[in-house]
């Protein structure tokens, strides 16, 4: 299991979640946590910030990447 950092419109908490990857039809990373299924909005050094594929909804998951 992994962890992510979770943001919703007032809450940012860290949880344990059944997470995993897949693509899109047109190839593009998809991440689907706790059957909820996000794209990826934005990459940096450190960090891949990834938004709901549902209009909708604002929740969002950031991932801090770790170099060993």
């Amino acid at each position: 299991m992994s962890e992510a950092a979770v943001s919703l419109p007032e809450v940012t908490r860290s949880i344990s979640a059944d997470i995993s990857f897949i693509n899109s039809n047109k190839g593009k990373p998809l991440l689907v946590a706790n059957n909820y299924i996000f794209k990826l909005n934005k990459t940096t050094a450190t960090t891949k910030y990834w938004i709901r594929t549902l209009n909708e909804c604002l929740a969002k998951v950031r991932f801090i990447i770790y170099s060993c």
